[in-house]
């Protein structure tokens, strides 16, 4: 990966697991759990939103091992489920608007793409083109890894609204263990990992997909 794109890779990603985060605390202020702004971050201020592991180590340790993709996290919005209005229904829309955040903004840039490089005539080498590529790619799997069904990632989350499902994850509805919350997350990279060549094959499919459906 050369110096330029991994540039471009790194500010994109850093803006799309912002955005992220930004949106559940966002839909968790509109349903009264005001945790995320008195904690200052719904704030486009990277400063706020940057793990140390999530948004450098694993992004840069993927990049220096040619994994051929970037993945990590930005610190994770506080929400207190128990302050939510209208509940479960509300816990399930602040579970997925992260998720939800990053398909529009691989569809945006997927449409964007599409205009320049087919009606405006401008070559996928452009930087503009290359930025909203590396967009529409990190969104994608923003999306696939937040929507797996493990301890740390949305999928648990909103999965976990559901009282007979719940009861398997051996937790309330709503809850948010502290154990998950400390060290699910580093379970769950660790499956990841192990289970990377299976989940390579669905982001290819997916990609596929995506760039059939807009023709690119």
């Amino acid at each position: 990966m050369e110096p330029l794109i991994f540039i471009i890779f790194i500010v994109t990603f850093i803006g799309s697991v912002i955005l992220h985060e930004i949106a559940h605390g966002f839909v968790a202020y509109k349903f009264g759990d005001d945790t995320a702004k008195i904690s200052g971050r719904l704030s486009l201020n990277p400063i706020v939103h940057i793990d140390p592991v999530g948004s450098i180590l694993v992004p840069l340790m993927l990049y220096v091992s040619s994994a051929g993709f970037l993945f990590g996290w930005a610190k994770p919005v506080p929400v207190n489920p128990l302050r939510l209005n209208n509940q479960p229904l509300s816990y399930r829309l602040v579970s997925a608007a992260g998720v939800v955040t990053n398909l529009v903004l691989a569809i945006v840039s997927a449409i964007v793409i599409k205009i320049t490089t087919q009606y405006l005539g401008i070559g996928f080498n452009n930087v503009g083109v290359i930025f909203f590529s590396s967009m529409m790619q990190i969104n994608i799997v923003l999306a696939i890894f937040n929507m797996l069904p493990l301890p740390g990632f949305d999928g648990w989350n909103f999965l976990g609204t559901f009282r007979p499902i719940a009861i398997l994850m051996n937790q309330t509805p709503l809850a948010n263990p502290i154990f998950m919350a400390q060290y699910g997350l580093v379970i769950s990279i660790a499956l990841l990992f192990i289970l990377m060549p299976v989940i390579s094959l669905l982001f290819n499919y997916i990609f596929g997909l995506f760039i059939t459906i807009f023709g690119l």
